[in-house]
């Protein structure tokens, strides 16, 4: 079988990989998926295609344990990175969507939820909104001075005061 994807980290087409699937049951619903680049697809299987639980694990050491749905991660999952960071939260189509956790290596965490392909945390967006609240205040501060200093010019220039 012949694969074709989109690396989702480049958004660029990702190389054709063929992989085998030995089923460990009868009904072809369970088994293992070997890639000829190495990696391994243990869990659940749907006419061929990855679909429901399984744990995908990359030759790059990248993991996904979680839900799939036609092939890609689709539902509640986990995500390893080989530099540490671990992502846990929703998934749709392939994507992160909804709530999630990004685990950071040092054990920090950083709570949020996807908003079109955007990872926004809730306290983040708060300071953010703080943040363009005053720049605003001090941006019609400024203008403001700079009005009246040109206007004040203007009018000497023009001997009115």
């Amino acid at each position: 079988m012949k694969l074709m994807s989109q690396d989702k980290l480049t958004k660029s087409p990702a190389r054709s990989t063929s992989a085998t699937i030995k089923y460990i049951n009868d009904d072809e619903t369970s088994g293992v998926q070997n890639f000829d680049n190495g990696d391994v697809y243990s869990g659940e299987f749907f006419d061929g295609k990855k679909h429901g639980q399984g744990i995908l694990k990359t030759q790059s050491n990248r993991t996904y344990d979680g839900g799939w749905e036609n092939d890609v991660p689709h539902g509640y999952g986990t995500s390893t990175f080989p530099n540490g960071k671990i992502y846990t939260g929703e998934y749709k189509k392939g994507r992160p969507f909804g709530k999630g956790i990004w685990t950071y290596s040092d054990g920090s965490t950083y709570t949020g939820n996807w908003v079109k392909g955007e990872f926004i945390n809730i306290d983040n967006k708060k300071d953010t909104l703080e943040f363009r609240i005053v720049t605003f205040l001090i941006n019609i501060v400024v203008i403001g001075f700079m009005l009246s200093v040109v206007i004040f010019w203007l009018l000497s220039f023009l001997k009115i005061i």
